[in-house]
């Protein structure tokens, strides 16, 4: 074995036991030794704004709820909307409702100060949600920890929330697709004994209940002009609000099924659990026996705690329910390379496109509709190409194995073997990958690096991705291969400032030959140009030994040679193919693994470019 493979065998080595390690159930006593005071911490800080205001137990354990209905327990309901992207805490079921941020914060701020950098976001919401359970009169419970913070906070996804208005059967499939029993689901609905609710969730019931009908029958009348009294008809006041529960509003107790029993439950969906048999007889259990509810509430906020951490990406994924899935994609991709050399890279750029807006999800595939232009529409995007190879690979699988195979794998099979065809190295795709069901233009926005980029706003944006420095200057080399419009960078030959015509950093000769290839003033907005002049279909390291002889294509390429470092890992590349290839594999196998869509989030789309 030589010394190119001894570097590819050992990062795949190390990739794997990653995975292996990301796989790994969530540890009570997680932090024991890393951050030992990490649960004391979280305690006192949520003792004390409950002491100070009983209603954060309420806020911070309904927190915790929307968290790990959206994208997992990630974290991603704390973090802020920006002005290219509306947040989660900012969607309609949460905006104005959810409490207890600060609380939050201040923990956070505690615990960098104590062990930086080492308890996640997610952790401290699932132990301030079991704190805030506890110190209201609820059952104490270990809380498994470990997981980590999520990047990508999207309000759109709040749709994944139960609706106060949700009948048992729309309740029942929600939390099915969080791998939760109906059971679980009445359980976990005792949460609703905390907390209140602003008027607008449920004063439909009160007034306009339906056509034939001003008041839900179901609801009290007594408990009804109780309510009436709280929000009265057609007031204009959005922060009128009432309790859960009108018995003690601040006691996490077994009362709230009581409520129910007797037709006081607030929401539809609370009184929804009635609906049958089976559903009011677990009511009716709870009712009478706290101590048994409280110890299933703890097991099945255990359960709650994991959602989605049940699946990860695994190599060989497909090998016993679709063993043909891998050879059938090369297939595809070898028989369009061979037409048109030009494929490889296209696919390579899709799937760096599709990862970097949402995670590797498949949605870059999408189709617009008359409500919605998709990401595929989005600027940057239009000159993507390869749907047609993607769609070929889909049709073969579905009759393969129908249902089986997501369009996000797809993809990424797909790149890899446009590297390997066009002369770079193999690699191992752990796949397992689910497809997304959004896919919008404005998200391309801030998320995909353009070509006009420095250094600083490249690192900036990988960073944002979860590469090093690194990883950027080495993912950049998929610019070995492929072609680019003249529009991409002809401000380099043309207009570059007000006092020089041509990029200064631009080797002269090969401004001339581009200002031949893209002339001035042309309105042909196909002009095209190969991203390596010497080797444009070969994956190797030529493109590096462009940038040093500043041939780079993009301000971007040439902006490696910006800071020593880039600049020393670009001459590595350049002197040695080896370490490149290997350094290249396992950055791909890491973008691969951007926020992807696992278990049961998501979908396997049987048309790539529609949701199912």
């Amino acid at each position: 074995m030589d010394r190119g493979q001894m570097l590819v065998a050992t990062v795949l080595c190390l990739l794997l036991s990653n995975i292996i390690s990301s796989e790994a159930e969530l540890e009570v006593g997680f932090y024991n030794y890393i951050c030992p005071a990490a649960e004391s911490i979280v305690h006192d800080e949520v003792k004390r704004a409950v002491s100070y205001n009983p209603g954060f137990a309420a806020g911070l354990l309904r927190m915790h709820f929307h968290d790990c209905f959206v994208r997992g327990c990630d974290g991603s309901v704390l973090i802020d909307s920006t002005p290219f992207n509306e947040a989660e805490k900012d969607g309609p079921p949460n905006k104005s409702s959810l409490r207890g941020f600060e609380v939050v914060d201040n923990i956070k701020s505690q615990l960098e100060a104590v062990c930086q950098g080492k308890v996640s976001c997610a952790d401290i919401l699932a132990f301030a949600a079991r704190d805030s359970v506890a110190l209201t009169g609820g059952p104490s419970y270990d809380v498994p920890a470990g997981r980590r913070d999520g990047r990508i906070s999207q309000a759109a996804d709040t749709k994944d929330l139960p609706g106060p208005t949700f009948g048992l059967a729309n309740l029942t499939a929600f939390f099915a697709k969080k791998n939760l029993t109906q059971e679980d689901m009445i359980t976990l609905s005792g949460g609703h004994k905390i907390g209140r609710s602003h008027c607008s969730f449920f004063d439909f019931r009160l007034y306009n209940f339906s056509s034939n009908m001003v008041q839900d029958p179901s609801l009290d009348p007594s408990y009804a002009e109780l309510l009436k009294h709280e929000c009265p008809k057609d007031s204009n006041d959005p922060n009128l609000v009432v309790p859960l529960n009108t018995l003690p509003p601040n006691a996490f107790d077994s009362s709230y099924y009581r409520a129910v029993l007797e037709g006081r439950g607030l929401f539809v969906s609370d009184q929804a659990l009635l609906s049958t048999p089976e559903s009011a007889a677990l009511v009716q259990q709870y009712a009478a026996d706290a101590c048994f509810f409280k110890k299933k509430f703890a097991e099945a906020m255990g359960r709650w705690g994991r959602s989605r951490l049940e699946a990860q990406l695994q190599f060989g994924f497909y090998d016993s329910i679709c063993p043909e899935a891998e050879s059938i994609v090369k297939d595809e991709v070898s028989k369009a390379v061979g037409a048109n050399p030009s494929f490889a890279a296209a696919l390579l750029r899709m799937h760096f496109h599709d990862c970097f807006v949402r995670g590797c999800d498949a949605s870059v595939f999408i189709d617009s509709t008359s409500s919605n232009t998709a990401e595929k529409d989005a600027p940057p995007n239009t000159s993507l190409r390869g749907f047609d190879i993607i769609d070929n690979a889909k049709l073969r699988l579905e009759e393969e194995c129908g249902g089986i195979v997501s369009c996000a794998d797809i993809l990424a099979f797909a790149a890899r073997d446009s590297i390997v065809l066009s002369g770079g190295l193999s690699y191992q795709v752990p796949a397992g990958r689910r497809d997304g069901r959004v896919s919008t233009a404005q998200e391309t926005n801030g998320n995909l690096p353009p070509p006009t980029f420095n250094i600083d706003q490249l690192i900036q944006i990988f960073t944002l991705k979860g590469f090093t420095q690194e990883e950027m200057v080495t993912l950049s080399g998929a610019h070995t291969i492929g072609v680019s419009h003249c529009s991409s960078f002809s401000s380099r030959l043309y207009n570059f400032s007000s006092t020089m015509s041509q990029d200064p950093d631009m080797d002269p000769t090969y401004g001339a030959e581009l200002m031949q290839l893209c002339p001035q003033g042309s309105t042909n907005s196909g002009l095209i140009v190969p991203m390596d002049p010497y080797s444009p279909n070969s994956f190797d390291t030529a493109y590096y030994n462009n940038v040093l002889a500043n041939q780079g294509l993009f301000t971007s390429d040439q902006a490696l040679l910006s800071t020593d470092i880039t600049a020393g890992q670009v001459i590595e590349y350049a002197n040695n193919t080896d370490i490149f290839y290997a350094d290249f594999a396992a950055a791909m196998v890491k973008m691969g693994q951007i926020e992807v869509l696992t278990g049961s989030l998501g979908e396997i789309r049987s048309n790539c470019r529609v949701i199912n």
